[in-house]
Formats: C-alpha cells, sequence, structure tokens
C-alpha cells in the first residue's frame, strides 16, 4: 500500500503526522507511538494544518440543537481536540472520551470538555462487545486512516450509534479510496441503514492531505 508523503518532511512536526501513517494497525505499535507522542501532539498537528477537527466537531454540532444535553461518545479522542470545539459550539452535550493511548486521554481529561474519558480503549472490540453502549451522537476523527483501522471501523461506529442517532467521521482520503469507504457508505444509504445528511470528499484535513467527511443518521 502506498502511503501519503510530506513534501518538506523536514520539522518533528510533519515527521510524526507522516510517522503516523506508517503504523501497522496492531495494537502495541499504536500505543507505543502515542504514548511517545501525546506531549507535542497538540503543537505538532497545529503546525501541520490540522483542520479534521473544525470540520468534524462542526457535522457534530449539525446533528444536535444548541441547547442539547444528549450523551455523545468521542472515539479515537486522542487529546481532545474535537471534544474542545464540539463543547464550545454545544456545551450542554455530555461527552465520553475514549481512546487506546492512555496517554493521550490523560491529556484530554484536563479539559472542561469531557465528562469522563478512558484509556486503552480498541474500537472494534469495545463495539463488538455484547454490552456495547450506544449514543445518539458519535463523533470519529482521525482514527479511520493508514495504519489504525479498516472500513470495518464504519460498522463499529455505527453499532455505537442509537437508531435516530449520528455519526460524525472523517477518513483520511488516500485511506477512504483504498478502502472503498464511499461505495461503502452508499451501500448502508441504499440499504437504508443510514442516512447521509452531509458529505464531504477530499476536504481539508492535514497540509500532507485531505479527508473524506460523513454525517449520518442511522435509521
Amino acid at each position: 500500500m502506498s502511503q501519503p508523503t510530506h513534501e518538506t518532511g523536514s520539522t518533528g512536526s510533519a515527521a510524526h503526522a507522516d510517522g503516523a501513517l506508517q503504523l501497522n494497525g496492531e495494537r502495541d505499535s499504536i500505543t507505543a507511538y502515542y504514548r511517545d507522542w501525546a506531549a507535542t501532539y497538540d503543537e505538532d498537528m497545529s503546525a501541520e494544518g490540522y483542520a479534521g477537527p473544525f470540520i468534524t466537531a462542526g457535522l457534530a454540532a449539525m446533528a444536535v440543537e444548541t441547547d442539547s444535553s444528549v450523551q455523545a461518545i468521542d472515539v479515537g479522542c486522542g487529546t481532545g481536540l474535537v471534544g474542545r470545539l464540539l463543547h464550545q459550539r454545544r456545551p450542554g452535550v455530555r461527552i465520553l472520551g475514549v481512546d487506546l493511548s492512555q496517554e493521550m486521554v490523560d491529556v484530554a481529561a484536563k479539559l472542561e470538555a469531557y465528562a469522563s474519558v478512558q484509556g486503552g480503549v480498541d474500537l472494534l472490540q469495545y463495539a463488538a462487545a455484547d454490552d456495547a453502549p450506544t449514543f445518539p451522537l458519535v463523533l470519529c476523527c482521525g482514527t479511520l486512516t493508514h495504519g489504525h483501522v479498516g472500513s470495518d471501523g464504519v460498522d463499529a461506529l455505527l453499532r455505537l450509534t442509537e437508531p435516530g442517532g449520528h455519526l460524525a467521521v472523517s477518513v483520511r482520503h488516500t485511506h477512504s479510496a483504498e478502502q472503498g469507504y464511499p461505495a461503502k457508505i452508499a451501500t448502508l444509504a441504499d440499504a437504508g441503514t443510514v442516512a447521509v445528511v452531509s458529505e464531504l470528499i477530499n476536504a481539508p484535513y492535514l497540509d500532507n492531505g485531505g479527508a473524506d467527511y460523513w454525517l449520518l443518521r442511522r435509521r
């Protein structure tokens, strides 16, 4: 699988952002990578023009009323970039943040945005559990990408979305094309599993590549 490369690649922030795309999808390698990156993640991603959280939080905000107090889950919340932005737009929404990296959620826990956070959470295992919870609002930014989670992540996220609820998700554009995300979403819509509220293809994400975004309502 060819990976996108950063044209400059000379800065520490670019090296971190590009290195994440080279991961092998294994839990241990992902955990170790983000453990070592957590302290500078926000600064590095800002330097690389990270627009993903702004767009994902904006889509999620479309799904709930201004004064809503629904419970949401931010899957792969990392240091809390998406949750912080959603909290600014919809301060009454109670957000649970979950991530594979304990070090990343430790940073998110310092924000006022999250009602609670939980580390050590693998999306596919979490959603597959018999007692997996469901939420009226699910957010996921940055997790469905090269070296992390494939197109089965959409199915897992929808299992966490209650009927009538919404999923706001980003997918790295090159990963989306290789894994067939647009066709998968279209198939889910044709089957009546979801309604596509909003779709953005190859929209801004990072300086080293765009992303596809969807706001889906589970039927």
